[in-house]
């Protein structure tokens, strides 16, 4: 055990759902998708508007969790922890640990907002979308970047910089559907032009991450 006991915190869950890692390193891959309720950001380009809607969430205590994703697939020991932001989470450290010691692997995606990251994730995913310490680069595992329509000359010029001082980084277009339609793409072509050209001028150290759970209809 991690820890001897654990607070009776309740959680704001807006989403707990098997499915597959639709992005960056991991895509492909069968995880829990832990969606938590709220953010301090409020970007008007957000694909996860239902984590800002107080009748989507429910609140569990960490028992309650485990429960319900055993119910759901009692082979699956992966968990992707997302929102939202989970860092905003109040007890998320406590939540970490009793994962960990209930043998699930966890990866965390974050806007690197709203509190510290917790000891115990095997995979931390960041996501820039406002200036941050440069030891949330140095923690991440991978630096995903969500590319709008029209993005500012600054963020251009920070992605190239990121691209040359880490080993894995990502640009993603930004979505204009929470699923793909038959014959239609949630992608806005506008964004993805420009991520394109952020990896022909990276030389290879930029890849191109794609919601490919959104394409077969996932969550």
């Amino acid at each position: 055990m991690t820890t001897t006991s654990y607070r009776a915190e309740l959680y704001p869950i807006c989403d707990l759902v098997s499915t597959l890692q639709g992005e960056g390193t991991w895509a492909g891959m069968a995880v829990f998708l832990l969606r938590f309720s709220g953010c301090p950001l409020a970007c008007s380009w957000c694909d996860e508007p239902r984590h800002r809607d107080p009748q989507a969430t429910r609140h569990l205590t960490p028992a309650a969790i485990v429960a319900e994703m055993r119910r759901l697939d009692p082979h699956l020991t992966h968990i992707l922890l997302t929102g939202g932001e989970p860092l905003a989470v109040p007890g998320l450290f406590y939540l970490v640990d009793y994962f960990k010691d209930h043998g699930y692997w966890q990866a965390m995606e974050t806007s690197g907002v709203g509190g510290e990251i917790p000891f115990g994730l095997e995979w931390v995913t960041l996501s820039p979308k406002t200036p941050l310490p440069e030891a949330l680069f140095n923690r991440a595992d991978e630096v995903k970047y969500i590319i709008g329509a029209n993005p500012s000359d600054r963020q251009t010029e920070e992605i190239q910089e990121r691209a040359r001082i880490h080993d894995n980084v990502w640009v993603q277009p930004c979505s204009e559907a929470t699923v793909a339609l038959p014959g239609q793409s949630p992608i806005n072509p506008q964004a993805l032009q420009h991520c394109l050209a952020h990896i022909k001028r990276s030389g290879g150290r930029i890849r191109l991450s794609l919601q490919t759970h959104k394409w077969i209809g996932l969550p």
